[in-house]
């Protein structure tokens, strides 16, 4: 008798977690959806633990919302941050950045001898841009990879769930015929690198929603 009372207690606590699961999915969609009518400008504002983050539609197929350039501290300039610190505020995924090159116009900026890449801008179908400035990362307290008489590189963390010391992180190296040269490369975690922010779009939201109600 005892076996079956625990049985069915625990048969219970499973339909429990599935119907509380469900009914929080849903909440999140219609909340996520009433948030996205009323949004102001196309962007929509978060909180985080490094301030206010502010992302935006560039109209992509997914729906996912990005933030325009790095995050930046209370002085204004570029916010390089770890990788546990990074990955806290809602860091892009590979696909996300494969989705970025394959539905938006990109374009170069150089020096006036062609020389020196100072970055990257991101056109998306909404008219909505990123710039990926050309600043490198920093080890300590020495910048890597910032624009020099033989050209910068354009760095951010991505998201990374392998076990080690070193995650991923995007470099743009210079952009040709309208196409950005991208490299995925390992980075110690303890490196500061520059960080952009995503939100996963209403698209997305909504398949999640019904894959749980599946």
């Amino acid at each position: 008798m005892k076996d079956i009372q625990e049985r069915a207690e625990s048969y219970a606590a499973e339909k429990m977690n599935d119907l509380m699961a469900k009914a929080i999915a849903q909440a999140y969609a219609d909340g996520f959806r009433d948030g996205y009518k009323e949004r102001d400008s196309e962007s929509v504002k978060f909180d985080s633990i490094e301030g206010e983050i502010c992302v935006h539609d560039l109209g992509l197929p997914s729906g996912t919302l990005w933030s325009l350039h790095y995050l930046d501290n209370e002085e204004e300039e570029t916010n390089y941050l770890p990788y546990i610190k990074a990955t806290k505020l809602g860091l892009p995924s590979k696909d996300q950045v494969d989705e970025l090159i394959e539905n938006c116009r990109w374009q170069g900026e150089y020096s006036s001898t062609g020389l020196s890449f100072y970055g990257a801008i991101c056109i998306g179908a909404s008219g909505e841009r990123i710039s990926f400035d050309s600043c490198g990362y920093m080890e300590d307290d020495r910048r890597v990879g910032a624009p020099n008489y033989g050209g910068g590189n354009a760095y951010f963390w991505i998201h990374d769930e392998e076990a080690g010391d070193e995650k991923n992180a995007v470099r743009i190296c210079g952009v040709t015929e309208g196409r950005p040269k991208i490299e995925i490369v390992k980075i110690f975690s303890g490196y500061k690198l520059p960080v952009l922010i995503v939100r996963n779009g209403i698209n997305n939201i909504l398949k999640a929603s019904q894959r749980t109600r599946g």
